[in-house]
């Protein structure tokens, strides 16, 4: 017997999709008359081939930073973001290493493709890509070439580091829906908070090896985050890596936190068979279950697990620590660690990190307590004004 979750999973397809289609068709009527955005995603590929992705947008001019904050701005943006106005049918040209594809946006304006590699830098890691949007019907303003980048680790790569997001790199308070949504909606990236010493920590992890170490962040965050999410890791000094997020519609209710997360780790491990990772995430929602299971898998490409403690209840501990006891079956450390500071300890103690990681974290906690402060003062002020 159909539950009525399947039904509405089902419902959910066909009036997404059906949506989908008439306002394809609708716009492809239309003459666009108003600037557009090729927003280029970080991709990643291997020493046979690379992905590239990316999704054309009406340009809303949301990649002005304002100096000062407006909880009201914010919330514009914000809607905006989600209320993105995709540009479907859009003829565009790959360009990446002397190739050239051409491309067609699908029903919500992305665009993807796989191209074989050649000339790779010695010891290098991020690579340069191309989209040019050539003159078409229907398109009555021009847009100039925008440049992506594309992350192909070297065969000398000692080990990746696969990240969750929200809760892990970024205070979100993801098991408080109310406390989510006002971050989400009412913060720019300049005023969300990383978790203290992450970029430290990052940074060790992804620069101190022999080559670089490539990084992905795989999170249930949708696409139209993206750019707000780069802009927050650049802000923040964390390292640039390939983002795996959700798209943003009716028909994601059938996809699972937890299925979103497996498939798209086991993509990554996939396309690196020899590459060990890092794992990184909270205990908020699941990923310990997520990266248990991924133990029992593949328990030779995972190195290590560090879970953030995020949850004030302590039967969720316990199930972590549960998880801990399983994993370490396979030799595997899954550590519930309160802080940044905790993760590097173990990473040090194992010869992941140099151990003058933890002097330049203690450095910079100090620094960051302060500046938090100042932060979180700021706020509350502006609340309290607005």
């Amino acid at each position: 017997m159909t539950s009525f979750k399947e039904t509405l999973q089902t419902l959910g397809d066909v009036v997404s999709d059906r949506f989908d289609s008439l306002s394809s068709k609708l716009k492809q009527r239309l003459q666009y008359d108003e600037p557009i955005q090729i927003v280029p995603y970080a991709g990643y590929g291997n020493q046979q081939w690379v992905k590239i992705s990316g999704r054309a947008l009406e340009d809303k001019g949301l990649d002005q930073r304002q100096d000062e904050e407006s909880l009201w701005q914010n919330l514009a943006n914000a809607y905006q973001r989600f209320e993105s106005d995709e540009i479907p049918n859009l003829q565009l040209k790959l360009h990446f290493q002397g190739q050239t594809l051409e491309l067609v946006t699908d029903q919500e304006g992305y665009f993807e493709a796989s191209l074989p590699v050649s000339d790779l830098a010695s010891g290098g890691l991020w690579y340069d890509y191309q989209i040019e949007v050539p003159a078409q019907e229907h398109l009555n303003v021009s847009c100039q070439p925008v440049t992506g980048k594309v992350q192909i680790p070297c065969p000398q790569c000692d080990f990746g580091i696969i990240s969750d997001i929200d809760d892990t790199i970024m205070v979100t308070n993801a098991t408080s829906t109310l406390s989510m949504m006002r971050l989400t909606f009412l913060r720019s990236p300049t005023s969300r908070l990383p978790f203290a010493g992450v970029n430290t920590f990052y940074q060790a992890l992804t620069q101190s090896g022999s080559v670089p170490r490539p990084i992905f962040y795989v999170s249930s965050s949708p696409w139209n985050l993206y750019d707000f999410l780069e802009e927050f890791m650049e802000l923040n000094n964390i390292p640039l890596g390939t983002l795996f997020l959700r798209d943003f519609g009716l028909h994601t209710l059938k996809a699972s936190h937890h299925d979103h997360k497996f498939t798209y780790i086991s993509q990554i491990m996939d396309s690196y068979p020899q590459l060990s990772f890092i794992l990184i995430g909270d205990s908020g929602q699941h990923d310990p279950e997520v990266y248990s299971e991924l133990v029992t898998h593949r328990p030779h490409q995972v190195k290590a697990i560090y879970i953030r403690d995020v949850s004030a209840e302590e039967s969720r501990d316990s199930e972590v620590l549960r998880l801990a006891e399983k994993t370490r079956e396979q030799q595997i450390d899954l550590c519930l660690v309160e802080n940044t500071v905790e993760a590097a300890l173990h990473a040090v103690e194992k010869g992941y990190l140099p151990s003058s990681v933890l002097d330049q974290l203690k450095a910079d906690l100090a620094q960051t307590d302060t500046v938090r402060l100042q932060i979180e003062a700021a706020i509350q002020h502006q609340d309290f004004e607005k």
